[in-house]
């Protein structure tokens, strides 16, 4: 890249003051965007940044769909920022490097992004605030560290008391408007990556998956309206969200929350409206109570730091399981374990990159209390293979469950035949996913 080819000048042959980068991380939309928001209010032109960072796109660590779906939302983000005016330029490689490196070829002193909660996006943060002026902005969940009732060292243990003490004061932001126009002059030099050129199989989709999960804004908003204005569905929340089969029990709006291209302050309000319009009642609060839940973990996460990802948890106290048999863990990785119920949910995770956050919770415990397995090795598994891999909320459920995290039981243990009892009674379920 060389800087000589950016325009000095706008188009009535004035100087640019101000130029800035918008570092894109998990905040693939246009609306509701914080961090773009205040780059274009202070700045005369903003390139957006995306870093396809090789200490995350790797298939260790993500796996086919996740990838299928972010680069699904990249490519519908990027079509809408060019329809304004604006422009995406695509780096390779580790973003403390790349970042400042590009800024310095073209001229920039300032890069805005959105605050992240895991450690390892907390420390490059710090480190690229080393070499540049590095502006962070919320926009990641319902609220920031400012807004709690109390000091983020004092976070509560428990999420009951952490919910009763927010709730009492809660006061959730107004949305950020969606802009009209980006002016941006530079011609971005790197493209966009494709699943064959990141090194992943263009796996077919399995037609038995809940959802056919499409990246990006547009599909967020579409499933959103459709879920809970269209087919009515939050109505009835709380009786279907402990669902294992069929599109609509919950609102499947996870994926679309982690890659950013929906935020929680519009899910927020969008259930405020639907209590306005429509009804206010349990299940409307439900969905509500749920985004608390993502909420608790973020600042657990920002708390704890690396803490959270390491096999003593937060509690720092020795995991009830370690890894005892690799063959038991295989078994369980692989939806081999014996138990259908189990095996049926591993299954669809393999196969959709989902399960249902009632599998989640069965096939967790199953592997901690049953197969005396380490929670982190779930963990890792999740995060492999989850469309909607949150770093915060899957170590945070993982470590509650494995009892190092924030449950105040020592053990929490579910009977997987029971549950099969409660949940698929008539076997539907395992049918759907073992017939085959």
């Amino acid at each position: 890249m060389d800087s000589a080819n950016w325009n000095q000048f706008n188009p009535e042959g004035n100087p640019i003051m101000n130029r800035a980068i918008c570092w894109l991380r998990t905040n693939l939309r246009l609306g509701d965007h914080p961090a773009l928001e205040k780059a274009i209010e202070e700045n005369d032109e903003v390139l957006l940044v995306y870093v396809f960072d090789k200490r995350f796109w790797n298939m260790e660590r993500m796996g086919s769909a996740r990838a299928k779906f972010l680069l699904g939302s990249l490519h519908e983000l990027r079509s809408e920022v060019n329809q304004i005016g604006g422009e995406i330029e695509f780096l390779y490689g580790n973003a403390v490097k790349e970042i400042p490196k590009l800024m310095a070829e073209l001229g920039f002193d300032t890069c805005y992004a959105q605050r992240e909660d895991a450690p390892y996006e907390a420390s490059d943060e710090k480190a690229l605030a080393k070499k540049c002026r590095l502006v962070l902005c919320g926009g990641k969940g319902l609220f920031e560290d400012e807004d709690l009732p109390f000091p983020l060292k004092d976070i509560p243990q428990t999420f009951s008391v952490f919910r009763r003490k927010v709730e009492k004061q809660l006061k959730i932001r107004e949305v950020c408007a969606k802009p009209k126009a980006l002016n941006c002059s530079w011609k971005p030099q790197g493209d966009l990556a494709t699943l064959g050129k990141l090194g992943y199989d263009i796996s077919s989709f399995d037609e038995r998956s809940v959802l056919n999960f499409r990246g990006g804004e547009r599909e967020g908003w579409a499933r959103m309206n459709g879920w809970i204005w269209e087919r009515n569905c939050l109505r009835n929340y709380k009786e279907t969200r402990n669902g294992l089969l069929g599109a609509d029990y919950s609102s499947k709006l996870s994926p679309w929350l982690a890659a950013g291209c929906l935020s929680a302050v519009q899910v927020y309000w969008e259930i405020k409206k639907y209590e306005e319009y429509r009804t206010a009642n349990e299940s409307t609060y439900w969905l509500f109570f749920e985004l608390l839940w993502r909420e608790f973990f973020r600042f657990v996460a920002r708390k704890h730091g690396a803490k959270l990802f390491m096999p003593a948890g937060i509690k720092g106290e020795k995991a009830q399981s370690t890894i005892l048999h690799h063959e038991a863990l295989q078994e369980w990785c692989q939806g081999k374990t014996g138990n259908s119920l189990v095996d049926a949910n591993i299954t669809e995770l393999i196969k959709s990159g989902w399960m249902s956050n009632r599998g989640r919770q069965i096939v967790a415990s199953f592997l901690v209390n049953d197969l005396g397995q380490s929670w982190l090795a779930g963990a890792r598994f999740f995060e492999h293979h989850l469309i909607d891999y949150d770093p915060c909320s899957n170590y945070g459920n993982w470590a509650y469950l494995g009892g190092v995290g924030n449950d105040p039981r020592p053990k929490r243990a579910f009977n997987v035949s029971k549950q099969a009892e409660i949940y698929d009674t008539k076997n539907a379920f395992r049918d759907h996913w073992l017939s085959k």
